[in-house]
């Protein structure tokens, strides 16, 4: 079963797109916006729907079930797979991209960053969220067992959906190549057993401890 196979399979059983404090705190970065926004990565549309009340809204997703899941919901949304058609927009045409957790599943995310530069307006801003795949817990399990970090999906799923482990570093990296400058950043610390999530502004912290980096930034052209 490959992403696509596994993503058709999960919506077409109930899946849902919840806000979590990730999303939150995306929505709290841009509220002062507005103009035209694509979501990439719809999924079944409730964020997308969401983010519609405030903006011009398009989704694009690669599951066609999903896909009309976000359609049925009233929001204009396309069937594409960035990975091998990129993004199917004119350049300038966004004021905002917002992509929650989908770096992490594409063959080439330094692709993605370029394609999602040229569609944006100058001073266009992208907003984006992905897992901190080398915080302290991640270096620990690596260390003490000796498992790859991708041991656990492919045990229970018989592939994973991460194609690429992200740092800060990274991250910079990539932002850095394709002009993009860091307006806001953020991290979601995770207390273990508690059940209890709290936002970081503090990179220091946010690289060692967070699970997920939220970044705000703007594209310089």
């Amino acid at each position: 079963m490959n992403n696509k196979q596994f993503e058709e399979e999960i919506y077409r059983n109930g899946k849902v797109n919840h806000l979590e404090i990730e999303e939150n705190v995306m929505f709290k970065y841009i509220h002062k916006y507005s103009g035209k926004l694509l979501d990439i990565g719809c999924g079944s549309g409730e964020i997308t729907q969401k983010l519609s009340k405030d903006f011009k809204v398009i989704g694009i997703d690669f599951s066609p079930y999903a896909i009309q899941k976000t359609k049925s919901k009233g929001i204009k949304a396309i069937c594409c797979d960035v990975d091998k058609k990129g993004l199917p927009f004119q350049d300038n045409t966004f004021d905002i991209v917002w992509a929650g957790d989908i770096i992490e599943h594409l063959y080439d995310p330094i692709n993605l960053f370029k394609e999602v530069k040229r569609v944006l307006k100058p001073k266009g801003l992208y907003i984006f969220t992905t897992p901190n795949d080398f915080n302290i817990y991640m270096r620990s399990y690596i260390f003490i067992t000796g498992n790859s970090p991708h041991t656990i999906p492919y045990r229970r799923y018989g592939f994973c959906k991460h194609h690429t482990l992200f740092s800060w570093g990274l991250l910079k990296y990539i932002m850095n190549i394709n002009n993009f400058k860091i307006l806001k950043y953020s991290n979601i610390l995770h207390i273990p057993y508690m059940k209890i999530n709290i936002k970081t502004d503090s990179k220091i912290i946010g690289n060692f401890f967070g699970r997920e980096f939220i970044v705000l930034a703007e594209v310089k052209k």
